[in-house]
């Protein structure tokens, strides 16, 4: 299960989960999570097919389901609905892979909600080293570049796309900052306890 650490910024969130992940179910399903990352919305269910995974349902703004058993197909229905009024929120059909590793986020705002949906590497990075990737859930139109201290990990990530997993040195008070190419000041810019095992950063906002 994937723990989130909230921080009390508005742009970049860090979360962090176990160094690896095997999938435990069936052959012929895929291990997934589901996130609420969008913006302005109360909590939120998860209908698979059409029906709700109890599992991962009643999720609060900034939190996720940890990794769900799912049964791996092509164009596999993916709804999400605000848990309150019962209305649709977002949707799709991505494909499961059987034996993988996913994440299914509903991004952007909630007037102008997103379903993004990544592949999750969850092999354990090397000794004394991260794993950190980059989601872009922001519902404005902004290409950003990832950093981390000075380093640059990915850039022009667009909104709905995120970046591949780098490796880093595992560390705390390390500088997470994001910046759109096209604009000299930084989107977002934070200072974090800890990069330890494998991480996922978002603009959320």
């Amino acid at each position: 299960m994937k723990n989130i650490c909230l921080f009390s910024f508005v742009v970049v969130a860090l979360a962090f989960a176990g160094c690896s992940k095997t999938n435990n179910g069936p052959s012929n399903t895929a291990s997934v999570m589901f996130v609420n990352g969008c913006n302005g919305s109360s909590n939120i269910d998860t209908k698979i097919g059409g029906t709700k995974l109890t599992s991962a349902s009643n999720i609060a703004y900034f939190n996720n389901s940890g990794y769900q058993t799912v049964t791996a197909g092509t164009g596999v229905s993916v709804n999400y609905y605000l848990t309150n009024q019962g209305t649709p929120l977002c949707n799709g059909t991505p494909t499961f892979a059987a034996g993988s590793h996913y994440s299914v986020f509903a991004g952007g705002i909630i007037t102008a909600p997103t379903f993004v949906v990544t592949t999750d590497d969850v092999t354990a990075p090397a000794a004394g080293k991260a794993k950190v990737r980059f989601i872009n859930l922001s519902s404005e139109a902004l290409n950003e570049s990832f950093y981390i201290g000075s380093s640059k990990l990915d850039s022009n990530i667009s909104p709905g796309s995120y970046s591949g997993f780098s490796e880093v040195t595992a560390t705390t008070g390390v500088q997470v900052l994001i910046q759109d190419p096209a604009q000299p000041t930084p989107v977002g810019a934070d200072r974090e306890p800890t990069v330890a095992c494998r991480q996922d950063i978002y603009h959320y906002a």
